[in-house]
């Protein structure tokens, strides 16, 4: 593959996979970010929070995830101002599943 070059990895979440496509030289990074989502959704389930499961919602954390390992990894100083953006994007993803769960039966 070329510098730059996409390709499409599997990853799965509470044992439902994605494919997801993302530029070569950032594959580990986003197959650590998948795991990061998995664990952290792993553990809702445990402490009894009930956790819909769609894609949007799988997504949106998985993208979240990936973009504050990427600022750790480069050693990019989390501001206040990240903070609350990752709160404010952390509040919408609760929000959509809390709606998802009130339309199921």
């Amino acid at each position: 593959m070329t510098v730059g070059a996409k390709e499409t990895i599997h990853i799965s979440v509470l044992g439902k996979e994605f494919a997801v496509s993302c530029p070569e030289d950032e594959r580990d990074a986003l197959l650590k970010a998948a795991r990061y989502v998995d664990l952290r959704m792993q553990e809702g389930l445990r402490a009894g929070r009930p956790v819909a499961i769609e894609r949007h919602a799988v997504m949106a954390a998985l993208n979240m995830a990936y973009e504050l390992l990427r600022s750790r990894e480069q050693s990019v100083s989390v501001s206040g101002e990240w903070l609350k953006r990752i709160e404010t994007l952390t509040d919408k993803v609760e929000l959509v599943l809390r709606d998802e769960l009130k339309e199921r039966p």
